[in-house]
């Protein structure tokens, strides 16, 4: 009973039968009898009804309570299946910033992340805005490709290019990702991250090699499947076998020692044993993964998996596997690996959160500059755990409004550790979405800027300093100095020497006005140099 309106539907119904039946039912039997009895009847017949209905309702509602219920325990089920899907695939993005970089389209400006900087051995506020510090880096033999490139990432949105790069005065392959950011629906920026792949780029080379050969292959995912007849000691495989691995199947029947033969020496020995153990023992079920020799002579990794077909007495008749491809899986997984292993490394901070905007996983960066531990900023927002009485209400207000419109924001705020002491961070934070194009969640790098901020204030109060000496300099010396040079005039022409003496104490006190405006300047650069040197 899924819907209550049934259970009034069906209320009605049986009344409307009760109603109809029950006065020819009891007129039937009450036929004959006195008339004490009738009425009897005729009041039992009620009491009946209201009995059966009572009964009736309570297990009708029992049963839609019931249906309710299983219905709450399913949408439950849904949403915690759902719940952890997402964290899963927020630990699977490819969103650890190994150096990470922006590039602003308008104003041809590219902003740097710390771990960018640290890769050309700089200091982080390195007065670098433009492209052209990069460019200059590259490879002269990638410049060409890497240009065009850029230009075509403008085009599709999106970015992924290998290319040489002069790092710390050697040149080191690396792979650039990106994405194009819209403003209004125009092309805003790209935001995009750079990695180091040089120890690997010659074995992901061959790999990439080998996967463009078969990429029509790839694309059909078929599985090679074999039959070994044990009696025969005969392997007949399906058209999977060249399709996957270049060998012609057609030619029927293979030995054994053929197929592990393919197989790459450091894997054979190892697979062989647990063949063998699996056909003695009558196992029901064998796999196995290892490296198997193409016919054009590269390696893939395959996962093979079998079952052990018997006769009536259990003996071993026939083992029917099949061989998958899963080299592209496999790279696919350990470069995963890779990077989440580099963004539990990484010196910034990343935090993960959800749509609603609620931490769902932080890096030890984030915990050591915090405080706080994962499990303690699980389920919070940065603001209600964060914030303290010197973060600005501005910002913060800002930062909402950005997160409601699912925008990519950048700004320095002030946040407060465990401890309760407060500093500065600069918040990159970009929004995530799904296969569908849809919003999922955010994810921030977070870099402390505590000691720019003081260098900030600390320049303000110099530029200040500087400006009164220059007040000094250029308003009050010129009193006493345009004062001394007028009474030093009147003093050459007067004649009389009492005339002479008064004009000469007037530019005596000129020249003492004047050295107490020196002894105040000189006071001030003091001070401004005491600044400048910690003192």
């Amino acid at each position: 009973m899924k819907n209550k309106n049934y259970i009034v539907l069906l209320y009605v119904i049986i009344g409307s039968i009760w109603v109809l039946l029950s006065d020819q039912l009891t007129a039937f039997l009450v036929d004959g009898m006195p008339v004490k009895d009738r009425a009897l009847i005729n009041s039992l017949k009620g009491f009946f009804f209201i009995a059966f209905s009572a009964v009736l309702l309570h297990y009708l509602v029992n049963l839609y309570n019931r249906s309710k219920k299983r219905e709450l325990a399913y949408v439950q089920r849904e949403l915690e299946n759902s719940r952890k899907e997402q964290q899963q695939w927020y630990y699977a993005q490819k969103m650890a910033k190994i150096a990470s970089w922006e590039y602003l389209l308008q104003t041809d400006e590219v902003i740097w992340s710390d771990n960018l900087y640290a890769l050309f051995d700089l200091a982080p506020d390195a007065a670098i805005t433009t492209v052209s510090f990069f460019l200059e880096q590259i490879h002269p033999d990638d410049l060409d490709g890497f240009l065009a490139a850029h230009e075509k990432t403008k085009l599709t949105g999106e970015m992924d290019y290998v290319h040489r790069l002069k790092i710390d005065g050697e040149w080191r392959y690396v792979r650039e990702a990106g994405k194009v950011i819209y403003q209004d629906g125009k092309p805003y920026k790209i935001s995009g991250v750079l990695k180091d792949i040089t120890e690997t780029f010659n074995r992901e080379l061959l790999l990439n090699n080998a996967l463009e050969r078969h990429e029509l292959v790839n694309k059909a995912t078929h599985d090679a499947i074999w039959d070994w007849d044990l009696a025969t000691s005969q392997v007949t495989w399906n058209s999977g076998l060249k399709q996957l691995f270049g060998y012609d199947h057609k030619q029927g029947f293979f030995k054994p020692d053929w197929w592990i033969g393919k197989m790459h020496p450091s894997d054979s020995k190892r697979v062989l044993d647990s063949l063998n153990v699996f056909v003695k023992q009558a196992k029901k079920r064998w796999e196995a993964s290892y490296r198997l020799r193409c016919a054009d002579g590269s390696y893939k990794y395959v996962f093979d998996q079998a079952y052990l077909v018997t006769d009536d007495n259990g003996a071993p008749r026939r083992i029917i596997g099949a061989v998958k491809d899963v080299d592209e899986l496999r790279r696919k997984d350990e470069e995963n690996k890779q990077l989440a292993d580099v963004v539990s490394k990484v010196k910034s901070g990343v935090v993960i959160k959800d749509i609603g905007g609620k931490i769902s996983w932080v890096n030890p960066s984030f915990e050591q500059l915090t405080g706080y531990s994962l499990n303690e900023l699980k389920g919070k927002t940065p603001g209600e755990i964060l914030y303290g009485p010197e973060t600005s209400r501005v910002t913060s207000d800002a930062i909402v409004a950005s997160l409601k419109a699912h925008d990519f924001f950048n700004i320095e705020i002030v946040n407060y550790s465990k401890s309760g002491e407060p500093y500065w961070v600069e918040v990159n934070s970009t929004s995530i979405v799904d296969s569908d194009g849809q919003p999922s969640g955010y994810i921030d790098i977070v870099t402390e800027i505590t000691e720019r901020k003081k260098r900030e204030v600390e320049i303000s109060e110099q530029n200040h300093t500087l400006k009164e000496i220059a007040w000094i300099n250029s308003h009050e010396i010129r009193k006493p100095v345009a004062s001394i040079l007028g009474l030093s005039a009147l003093a050459n022409v007067a004649t009389s020497p009492e005339e002479k003496e008064e004009y000469y104490k007037r530019i005596n006190n000129c020249v003492t006005e004047m050295d107490e405006i020196i002894h105040q300047t000189s006071a001030k650069v003091n001070e401004l140099m005491g600044k400048d040197h910690g003192f």
